[in-house]
Parts: C-alpha cells; structure tokens; sequence
C-alpha cells in the first residue's frame, strides 16, 4: 500500500515539474487560444497567368444589415498577399480590389468565423476607360501637402478622365500644373472664382463650354468631350430654397432642368455627367429600407436625370446601400450616418458599357474631403 502511495506521489511531482518548466503549458485540444478566435482574411491577389501582384489595393467590408462596414484594407505584398483581421466575426460582406493597369473587381465574400480563409482574386489586364467624379472640398484647402497626397493616391486608380468639384484655389494654369502630377495633360475649370467645377483627361478635351449664370445657376458647370464622350461636372445649389444663404432662390430643380436641356443637345455621342448634386434618391432609400434617416428627403433633381433615360451608375452594378457623404460621420461611426448627393450618371446608349462602379471609401478618402468619390470604369 505504501509502494502504491508513494508511486502516485511521485508521479503527481513529475506532472508539476513538467507544468512549471520553460516550455508554455499545453492546455489540450479543447482549450480555445485567443489567437484561435480571429476571424483572417488572406487575400492572394495575381494576374491571368498566376502572377502575384504586388501592391493592389484591398478593402474589405462585412455586412452588417443593412448596411456594410469597412474592416480593413492595405496593400498585397510582393507575393501578391494580404492578411485582414475582421473583427466582426459576420460571415458575408465584399471586398473591392484595385491595381493600376488592371481592371477593377468587387468580390463576394462568404467567410467562415473564428478560424483564416484563403480568397484568391484575379484581375484582368485593364481594357476599360477609368472615371472618377469627386467633390474635392475648397480645393484641398489650398494645401499643397494635400494636393500631392491626392496626386500619390490617384495613381492607384490610374483613372483616365476625373470630374472635380469646389476646385477653389486655382488658375487655369495651376489647375493645369496640377492635372500633371496626376498624368492629365489636359484640364479645363468652370470660372477661377467661387466654387469652380472641372475635368482633366490623359485625352485632349475638346469643344468646352463653361456654363456660368449668376442667380440662376449656383456654381454652374463645365463640359468638355474627350474620348469621344461629352463630359459635364456639375455642383447643384447646396442650400434649400428659404435657406437665408440661398440669395438667390435658386431651387436645384430647376438647375438640372437647365442642364438636362443643355445635355439633350448632344445625341451623337455618349454622355456623362458627374458631380454633387446634393439631391437623395430612391435607391438608398429602398436599399437601406427601414430606419434611413434620409428616406423622406426630396428625389426631384435625381427623378428628373433617370426621366431623361439617363442611369445611375452605382445601382448597375451594385445591390448594397453606401454613402458618399458626409466623410466624417461616416468614417468614424459607419455607414448609417451618410447618404449619397453624389453621382455618375450615362447616357442610355453607355448603360451596358459599364462593368465597375463602387464609391471610394478608404483611409485616404477619409482624409481629403467631407466627400468620398465615385468611380467607375466602362468599356473602351
């Protein structure tokens, strides 16, 4: 009995020893680790051939309904990877993926909790025309730092044609200067004063019209053609007719009125038109269904452009609700705080052309305006 005894003690000695040694105590299979519980997102992102591609950019959402909610997003390595934490633990969602000289993707995700998964992505070599519309906020403040962080971050997208609104701050020499550290030769403005509209192009920009009526147009507008489309940057009247800083009455309704009237001229080619319209839509309000805090807003300036068999863009491609407005609320508390006011409307007979539509949000946008920017690309 004694033998017996001092066996089990012996043995119990050994399996303390063994758990206050150097090496890390091993729980067992059933013990659940911390790093276990992280839901990982790898992205392996290559080309048609299986090539890696390094520095694409990711940005992964989940879906939070009925909304989505960024996650994460960064830049592949040089074997074509990234690894995003998601936090959230939701097991759909999407993620957009972007790499100059490619064609963009948006790609479905359905993930599985608590455990790595492997997404592989493959981007096509690009051969489809870029476009992007943004309202760019008082010029970047006249900041040249901004102004060079913008013309670092573009290049990602590589667009060919870009809309820009409230481009105060610059000449048309400046302006010019400045389409040039972003690989646009050519740039045209609306007016040097106030809060002018423009567009810059790789392509030359041709037959532009600056379309400028104090009291009857706010900001007014610019249009141009390159690519063998006619281009309009518009900015519609931000406040509300009986707002005391709307001088002049003017109603954003009958601002479009004029440009749509402006836009019928022009049959013989595909049209766009981009920029803030600072008008809701029916959309959002159906996508985002109850509790939008938007949903009674008026829809008559969006009404008005579909009514003249033009298409919102955003809603082609995509079935999920996001804002472009306002950058602050929206960065920091999620997408129910937002709405769209900016757009990129086509003509009908560009309708079928467009194959990628997304509005940017990232830790960049977050910082440049209280704007994101739309952006699409189409079929050469």
């Amino acid at each position: 009995m004694k033998t017996k005894n001092m066996t089990q003690l012996l043995l119990f000695i050994f399996l303390i020893s063994v758990g206050c040694g150097n090496e890390e105590f091993d729980p067992g299979p059933f013990a659940r680790d911390k790093e276990d519980s992280k839901t990982l997102l790898t992205f392996k992102v290559s080309d048609a051939t299986g090539n890696p591609i390094k520095s694409a950019y990711v940005v992964s959402y989940r879906s939070l309904s009925p909304k989505h909610i960024r996650i994460g997003e960064g830049f592949t390595n040089e074997q074509g990877e990234i690894e995003i934490e998601d936090p959230s633990h939701s097991k759909t969602g999407y993620a957009t993926v972007v790499a100059p000289g490619y064609n963009s993707r948006k790609i479905m995700l359905d993930i599985e909790p608590n455990q790595e998964n492997n997404i592989d992505v493959t981007l096509a070599k690009q051969d489809v025309l870029k476009i992007m519309s943004y309202n760019i906020e008082e010029g970047f403040k006249n900041n040249a730092q901004q102004r060079q962080e913008f013309a670092n971050w573009v290049a990602q997208y590589d667009p060919d044609i870009i809309l820009l609104q409230e481009m105060m701050h610059f000449t048309e020499a400046s302006f010019t200067a400045f389409a040039k550290t972003y690989g646009h030769d050519y740039a045209v403005l609306s007016k040097t004063v106030g809060f002018p509209t423009g567009i810059t192009s790789k392509e030359e920009i041709k037959n532009v019209r600056a379309v400028i009526k104090t009291g009857v147009l706010h900001h007014g507008y610019v249009t141009g053609e390159t690519y063998g489309m006619r281009i309009f940057s518009i900015h519609l009247c931000p406040f509300e007719v009986d707002d005391d800083r709307n001088s002049h009455n003017i109603a954003r309704k009958d601002e479009i009125k004029i440009i749509m009237d402006d836009v019928a001229q022009y049959t013989t080619v595909p049209v766009i038109i981009g920029g803030d319209f600072n008008d809701h839509n029916t959309f959002d309000r159906d996508s985002y269904g109850n509790g939008y805090r938007y949903a009674g807003r008026d829809h008559t300036v969006y009404n008005t452009v579909k009514g003249r068999n033009f298409h919102d863009v955003y809603p082609l491609i995509n079935n999920t609700f996001k804002p472009s407005w306002p950058v602050n609320n929206i960065s920091t508390n999620g997408p129910n705080e937002g709405a769209r006011l900016d757009y990129i409307f086509v003509s009908d007979n560009l309708k079928n052309s467009v194959v990628f539509s997304d509005i940017i949000q990232s830790t960049y946008t977050d910082k440049f305006s209280d704007h994101y920017p739309n952006y699409i690309e189409i079929k050469k």
